[in-house]
């Protein structure tokens, strides 16, 4: 937790110098750096980042919930690459948004740069040992994570939504933008051609 908090005393800076290039959102691309204060914290992040960065602002907690909602989740499936103590975290922030997390696991790696190590295949892996058939999705957390390639195959298979960290983001950036409908729907609904085109 102390990592992920730590990023957070640099988010002024970082946000004036992105929002000095005219954007019109940005994103704080990081799941656990959001969660981890809870959801006042999320709040207050994501206003820290639209007054230094003079945008809109999107974080990657605040998308996944929002994409959550979107569906009409109530019963959740977590997957995850992070230690017990951040799962913890995550599932205190999620039921606080209103879901019933029915189960989490995590794949208990230590260092980031190990996260973004994890093949899809190993992701897709893991993701279908996290699944549970009383849930109403999954959502496998991480920005880190390489989860675009193996969603729509997630989802074919489990029959139900599943989301990650990178989905949500991309889902929340387009609603913020302003685009249309047909693409921010096809994003959260993880066809795969449509989060193809955006990374």
């Amino acid at each position: 937790t102390a990592d992920s908090k730590a990023m957070l005393q640099h988010i002024e800076r970082a946000a004036d110098e992105l929002g000095s290039a005219r954007v019109d959102v940005l994103a704080f691309a990081c799941t656990a750096s959001s969660f981890v204060e809870g959801d006042a914290g999320e709040t207050a992040l994501r206003q820290r980042i639209e007054q230094a960065g003079h945008s809109l602002a999107v974080t990657t907690s605040g998308a996944v919930a929002a994409a959550l909602h979107q569906l009409g989740v109530q019963r959740l499936a977590v997957a995850t690459p992070y230690l017990d103590e951040l799962n913890i975290l995550e599932k205190t922030y999620l039921d606080a948004e209103g879901f019933e997390v029915i189960k989490i696991a995590g794949m208990h790696i230590a260092e980031a740069f190990d996260i973004g190590k994890v093949t899809p295949q190993e992701t897709a892996e893991f993701a279908r040992s996290a699944w549970h058939p009383e849930a109403d999705a999954l959502f496998i957390s991480c920005t880190n994570l390489r989860t675009i390639e193996v969603l729509q195959d997630l989802k074919e298979e489990f029959g139900k939504p599943v989301i990650s960290s990178n989905s949500a983001t991309c889902w929340a950036c387009l609603r913020a933008l302003g685009c249309e409908d047909a693409q921010a729907d096809a994003v959260l609904h993880g066809n795969a051609a449509a989060l193809q085109q955006l990374v």
